[in-house]
């Protein structure tokens, strides 16, 4: 009973995840558009409903208040109003007890996390096409002898301009609504009107997806039982030898990755069971993105070509879960997790940011502010860069061009430091406040951030000895030539 009463909202949520991938297979199959549409927005309605109960107010009305700034204001403003008041929206959330509300659960928070993407999504859809065709970006596919000539479109091959109800049936439809992935409006649209989802094999591919989660599930379960995250701030987790209490952030990142992986894993479940999110391989298709290549031929494929076609998921994948934990770099360690969140961010945020060098700086600020208030999300996200400036240098230096049992060892390397410093950030992002991150930190001596400072200058000085030595070279060869 401890541990029902325990894991109870992680059971309600799991459960429900099942159960959307246990309906998918029936919604695939309605044939009226219409009818389909209706449904999953009424399901996810009714999801939210489940979860938050008197909550479920906050997803539901800024998800109409949204959609209604999308249509209230022209194009050319719509995805900023769209934006400040879906940020501004979550801030209220997050903050309801100051304000005499209670605190919606996490649960409720996936959610509003998810509409705030999707409505802020749609609108930046909106925006860039009708910018992409205004200033002419939009590129000729057909060269004279009819076949398509570009080997990688446009970001915006067609205007996007939903109406009112097709936003609010992208908002509310229960396919990835409880913790995603994110879609885009034009995936969505794809699904119903494409005849890819009927031709794919849903089943098997949600199979094939569904294998990994009882082991997830079993590793969270047996590593968060045994080495609790509350061990960290006790007294007796003081009073261990340094090397343990060095590597215990190792044990409370690896449970948190397996219920990420579970989670992610059954997300992208309800997607293949429902079909959404197929597309033929040769689209070359990217996390969330969808088609890179050839969209505009794919949509004029009829349903009896589209029977003889190759597909794959990869629009709804939002893990790369064995590059998770095999990558060598944290900039490539930041690429394979949670890579709809990337893209979300990088498309709406990195790529739409009008000052250049804050660039970084905003989708970072975004990013934290979008999980939420804590310092711990701060302390986790906002240090990677520093440690990618020195992670570059060495990269550069001992990585690139090495090979053989060089490359080996200090691919080796890299990956330790890699891993043991989001570990290390990890910590900060679980134990979430403020004086619980300073009472472990402190008794670590906050030793991570000194050897990253030591990494950085001596990479520094490194880069500058291999500079000067590789000047001194070519002015050798130069002379040499200069003689000959």
């Amino acid at each position: 009973m401890s541990f029902l009463a325990k894991n109870k909202n992680d059971i309600i949520y799991v459960s429900l995840l099942l159960f959307s991938v246990a309906i998918s297979p029936y919604y695939r199959s309605v044939t009226s558009i219409q009818i389909k549409k209706w449904v999953g927005s009424l399901i996810g309605i009714l999801l939210i409903i489940i979860v938050s109960g008197y909550n479920s107010l906050h997803p539901i009305v800024s998800g109409l208040l949204g959609i209604g700034a999308i249509k209230l204001f022209t194009v050319k403003y719509c995805h900023t109003v769209t934006f400040f008041f879906m940020f501004g929206h979550l801030f209220f959330f997050r903050l309801a007890d100051n304000f005499g509300l209670p605190l919606p659960s996490g649960q409720t928070n996936l959610i509003q996390m998810i509409i705030v993407f999707r409505v802020v999504g749609v609108a930046f859809d909106i925006n860039g096409s009708w910018l992409a065709i205004a200033k002419g970006k939009k590129n000729e596919y057909k060269d004279k002898t009819g076949r398509y000539s570009q080997d990688r479109d446009d970001d915006f091959l067609e205007i996007i301009q939903p109406s009112v109800v097709d936003i609010f049936h992208y908002t509310f439809n229960y396919i990835g609504l409880l913790t995603g992935p994110y879609y885009t409006y034009r995936t969505f649209d794809d699904y119903f009107h494409l005849p890819f989802s009927k031709c794919v094999d849903c089943f098997g591919f949600t199979i094939n997806t569904l294998k990994g989660v009882p082991v997830f599930i079993s590793l969270y379960l047996a590593l968060s039982n045994i080495w609790p995250l509350e061990y960290i701030l006790t007294e007796e987790h003081h009073n261990r030898n340094f090397v343990y209490r060095m590597f215990y952030p190792w044990i409370l990142f690896a449970a948190f990755r397996q219920r990420i992986y579970s989670g992610m894993t059954l997300a992208q479940s309800v997607c293949t069971a429902a079909g959404l999110g197929a597309y033929p391989v040769e689209g070359r298709n990217r996390t969330s993105h969808g088609p890179t290549v050839g969209y505009l031929k794919l949509k004029q494929m009829s349903e009896e070509q589209a029977k003889n076609v190759q597909y794959d998921f990869k629009t709804v994948e939002s893990m790369d879960l064995w590059g998770c934990e095999t990558c060598i770099t944290m900039r490539d360690s930041m690429k394979v997790w949670n890579k709809a969140v990337q893209y979300w961010v990088a498309t709406v945020v990195y790529k739409r940011f009008p000052f250049t060098p804050l660039k970084l700086h905003a989708a970072l600020f975004i990013s934290v502010i979008w999980h939420g208030f804590h310092p711990g999300y701060f302390f986790c996200l906002y240090f990677n860069p520093f440690y990618l400036l020195a992670e570059d240098i060495y990269y550069k230096l001992y990585y690139k061009d090495a090979t053989g049992a060089k490359k080996k060892i200090v691919g080796f390397i890299m990956w330790f430091l890699r891993s043991h410093s989001e570990s290390y950030q990890a910590a900060a992002f679980l134990l979430l406040t403020f004086d619980r991150i300073w009472i472990y930190y402190s008794s670590m001596y906050h030793y991570w951030y000194g050897v990253w400072l030591v990494f950085l200058i001596l990479g520094i000085i490194l880069k500058q000895v291999h500079n000067l030595k590789k000047s001194k070279k070519d002015s050798v060869e130069t002379k040499k030539d200069k003689v000959n």
